[in-house]
């Protein structure tokens, strides 16, 4: 294996319900969170098949008996929602398939392809946005480590809820190494306005765009990894894009990495699967298939966010 051989991660945002219950939708997209268990499961076992290391950025809410008020943590000044801590499920009552897997360290620690278990926050809360100051991301932050170091697991790794970085010196005083930055378009990282960007995100994938690969960067002693590509489900008005167009640019995405020896970063939440699971599973298996294939005539190697760090400092 040389410096210039290409790399493929995987990263994914597991949070169940979490990801939307400050936003009152969470009815919408019930059933895939119920179908989510079922999904995670079967990515396991693809995983597994194709030899593919990933990481689960998990909200570490999911892990604990909700039973508290949270009276202990300050909460974040949001202009969509009147009280952080108030609106939280466990305040207002819990359906357990929703909001609570402890099974989940358990179910990502038994594949046989080791995977990394990092973070996506404590309750989801958006680092990045206005009202979220240094004292509430190390209350989130600290929650979140903690949950999980009582699980056994040091977390080195972070995905933003909704992407939004903030407070990347709170991420570097808990131990986080790597996170995934924003998505390497022009129109996801570049001041334009929010509405101009889902009808951007809509061309990509009907002209079936090749997604950028990226490379590692020290952001004042954490990395960044931005993503390459996100995997549409076939829900949302995605579904109207054209046929498999997802799968066309990932396969795309890889053979730039293979190419170029940059780095290919795929991510989604496994509930994006869970709206159409056999139709949705089949389609991720088919990038999967390239990747197994690229990577055993040795044109990339399948890495977890972490190692995707030390590959490209130490050649590992």
């Amino acid at each position: 294996m040389s410096d210039d051989t290409g790399v493929f991660t995987i990263s994914l945002d597991t949070e169940l319900a979490w990801g939307m219950f400050d936003k009152g939708n969470v009815e919408q997209y019930e059933a895939a969170y119920r179908n989510t268990p079922q999904v995670i499961d079967r990515l396991c076992e693809l995983f597994d098949e194709y030899e593919i290391p990933a990481t689960w950025a998990i909200v570490s809410h999911l892990l604990e008996d909700c039973d508290g008020d949270h009276s202990d943590r300050a909460a974040p000044d949001f202009e969509w929602v009147d009280d952080w801590f108030g609106a939280l499920p466990c305040v207002r009552g819990m359906d357990e398939g929703l909001w609570y897997a402890p099974w989940l360290i358990d179910r990502i620690q038994d594949c046989e392809t080791e995977q990394e278990i990092g973070l996506h926050g404590s309750t989801h809360m958006q680092l990045g946005a206005d009202g979220c100051l240094r004292q509430h991301a190390e209350e989130e932050i600290g929650a979140a480590v903690e949950t999980l170091r009582s699980h056994g697991v040091e977390p080195k790794s972070f995905v933003f809820p909704r992407n939004d970085v903030g407070h990347l010196d709170v991420l570097r005083e808990h131990g986080i190494e790597v996170y995934r930055g924003v998505d390497a378009r022009w129109y996801e990282r570049a001041p334009v306005p929010s509405a101009v960007k889902p009808p951007l995100r809509f061309a990509d994938e009907t002209v079936r765009g090749t997604p950028p690969v990226v490379e590692p960067m020290d952001r004042d002693g954490i990395i960044e990894i931005p993503g390459s590509q996100v995997f549409r489900p076939s829900h949302d008005g995605w579904q109207h894009t054209p046929g498999k167009s997802s799968v066309a640019r990932a396969k795309k995405g890889l053979r730039r990495a293979a190419r170029t020896g940059g780095v290919f970063h795929l991510w989604f939440h496994p509930f994006n699967l869970g709206h159409e699971p056999d139709r949705d599973l089949a389609r991720l298996e088919a990038v999967l298939t390239v990747a197994a294939e690229l990577s055993e005539a040795g044109e990339i190697v399948c890495r977890q966010l972490t190692n995707v760090v030390s590959r490209k400092r130490y050649g590992q």
